[in-house]
């Protein structure tokens, strides 16, 4: 089972406790979104994520930060960054 929730959505705090409840509910993967101010390849629904995880203040450092802390808690748990090249070529979200 392959999970994705996008970081940051709709704060800092509530992703953090939904992902890890995702996490101890047996995903298999987690797919972990990257916030970028432009999600124009996405539906609805991810747009809508990133757009409140933008607000929220996301970026890519803090995201790395929250994988980071979910791999401490699931060490064996493969976790997917999903994102554009954008974010990652500029070093921002």
């Amino acid at each position: 089972l392959v999970g994705y929730l996008t970081a940051f959505d709709p704060d800092l705090e509530r992703s953090r406790e939904r992902i890890l409840a995702a996490c101890a509910a047996g995903l298999d993967v987690l797919e972990l979104g990257v916030a970028f101010s432009d999600p124009s390849a996405d539906g609805p629904t991810i747009q809508a994520a990133m757009t409140r995880a933008c607000a929220a203040g996301s970026n890519l450092e803090q995201v790395i930060e929250l994988a980071a802390e979910i791999r401490a808690a699931h060490p064996q748990l493969p976790i997917v960054l999903f994102s554009y090249a954008n974010p990652w070529l500029h070093g921002d979200s």
